[in-house]
């Protein structure tokens, strides 16, 4: 065999290598780009996470340039606190006091303190100012449902309505999220894996119910 012909032969393989990665390279990129929107999207979906405050402060984001954010609310929440515990010495007839107040409460309940905090129970979120902030209202009992819009829809376990004394249930803001309140938030990553953006945080308040005794029946004749 001549080194002529040997020569062609290393040719020709070369220029089929060359044209086959080219054929590949437009594959492997796009693989690598859905990957990437498929990593994005996981990281973009909505979460829910429910516990109690046991931390809220103001911050203020850099934008660089000595520019910065408006002033957000971090809320640390402890997910080891559940519902039931918690509700079980918050509970009242009637929503009434100041939302410091029932913060206060809250924040020395047996349940907030004797839960322990620790990195795997925290879940930090920031409340921004397009989050939107509601009160809702449901049973000590009730751990599922998202909660009635006002104390007199709270039902109890057996399906009943609350007989809950009228009056002006207490709504919270943005402003009113301090330590000891029990909160469900739905939140996305919206940066780094510590940087969690509230789509709404809702504070759950604890409405006991009573139920209207039943008629009694008349005596058969």
């Amino acid at each position: 065999m001549s080194l002529d012909f040997v020569a062609r032969i290393k040719m020709v393989a070369a220029v089929a290598s060359i044209l086959l990665v080219g054929a590949l390279d437009p594959a492997l990129g796009r693989q690598g780009k859905d990957a990437s929107k498929a990593t994005k999207r996981e990281a973009s979906r909505a979460e829910r996470v429910s516990g109690v405050i046991v931390k809220a402060e103001k911050v203020a984001k850099s934008k660089g340039k000595g520019k910065s954010d408006p002033i957000i609310l971090r809320l640390s929440i402890n997910t080891n606190a559940v519902w039931r515990d918690w509700a079980r010495d918050q509970a009242q007839v009637r929503d009434e006091g100041s939302p410091k107040k029932d913060a206060a409460k809250g924040a020395d309940s047996i349940a907030t303190k004797g839960e322990p905090v620790d990195e795997n129970s925290l879940v930090v979120v920031e409340v921004t100012p397009g989050t939107r902030v509601e009160t809702r209202f449901r049973s000590p009992t009730d751990e599922t449902s998202k909660g009635a819009t006002s104390p007199d829809k709270v039902k109890s376990d057996e399906g009943a309505s609350s007989t809950t004394p009228k009056g002006k249930p207490v709504h919270f803001r943005a402003e009113d999220l301090l330590p000891g309140l029990f909160v469900e938030a739905d939140y996305r990553q919206s940066g780094s894996p510590d940087e969690n953006t509230a789509a709404s945080v809702a504070v759950i308040r604890p409405i006991e119910v009573i139920n209207a005794s039943p008629k009694a029946k008349s005596a058969p004749k």
